[in-house]
């Protein structure tokens, strides 16, 4: 089977744990593909390392699903194929990975999948404008799923050590605070818009550069400029650590991987760029004031 590819630089395979690899290929990705890889990462028990991989010929079939057993090394064994994996499917292989020594309460795991499932709800309502319908939904997934999901994330650094990447695994909640603070200002409510925002740098460790947009957003609306300059500062130092980071060697990636780093590092730049427009625009403006 190909070679395993991640959208992060460090890729660190836990030990004795299962790896599981989302095909990525075009023919999978039309299949779905990359739901079922955002929903392994949310939602998969500790111990097991979701990240992207490259076609494994099931075309038609997708999306596919390897999984690599404990303990073995994920170069040279050969893995075990789930098709089809979305829906039901998906729903009994994370049944499937979970270790009751290991992964929190099976009414937790519920409620984690029920918000999980609402937060996918609140997207669709964000995603066609319907604001008001967005907002119910995500304080409604947020509510449920919240404690749940910070369960997990400490199982799975308990096992995962000092390498363990604690923002990936969360990075659906803070999608949902940023669409939910978004969507709140679109309604007028800069006080809540506040709140979902900062709550969205809290739960990204502050490394999230649109989560750090979703701030200044905020702060430009209630007129903060001071509140928006630092902000957007804070943003433009995420966008520069994405493109230093993409701007990496990549050995031994294979070409998808490659040129989704070329992606990533190109807009982070555009962005980057665009930003400090808007900082000479904002000290402009505080200059004059003072």
């Amino acid at each position: 089977s190909s070679s395993s590819s991640s959208s992060s630089s460090s890729s660190h395979v836990v030990l004795n744990a299962k790896v599981i690899r989302v095909c990525q290929s075009p023919g999978c990705r039309d299949d779905g593909a990359q739901s079922t890889l955002d929903s392994l990462t949310a939602l998969a028990a500790p111990g097991c390392q979701v990240m992207k991989g490259g076609c494994v010929s099931g075309c038609g079939s997708g999306p596919v699903v390897e999984i690599l057993p404990d303990g073995e090394d994920v170069m040279t064994i050969s893995s075990i194929k789930r098709k089809k994996v979305k829906g039901d499917a998906l729903i009994s292989l994370l049944d499937e990975l979970s270790d009751e020594e290991t992964d929190i309460s099976s009414s937790m795991r519920q409620r984690l999948i029920m918000g999980y499932e609402q937060a996918l709800e609140a997207k669709a309502a964000y995603e066609a404008k319907d604001y008001q319908a967005a907002i119910q939904s995500y304080e409604d997934a947020i509510q449920i799923a919240r404690n749940p999901a910070m369960a997990l994330e400490e199982a799975r650094a308990s096992i995962g050590g000092d390498n363990y990447d604690s923002v990936k695994g969360v990075n659906w909640l803070v999608d949902s605070f940023r669409n939910s603070c978004r969507a709140r200002l679109a309604m007028k409510d800069i006080d809540g818009a506040r709140r979902d925002a900062f709550a969205a740098t809290v739960f990204s460790q502050n490394t999230d550069a649109d989560a750090l947009m979703c701030l200044a957003e905020v702060c430009q609306a209630s007129k903060d400029t001071m509140g928006e300059l630092q902000a957007t500062k804070a943003a433009i130092a995420q966008y520069q650590r994405l493109e230093d980071e993409y701007s990496k060697p990549m050995p031994g990636k294979d070409a998808l991987a490659r040129a989704e780093a070329a992606k990533i590092k190109s807009n982070a730049s555009t962005v980057k760029r665009e930003l400090g427009f808007r900082i000479v625009k904002l000290e402009r403006e505080l200059k004059a004031s003072s």
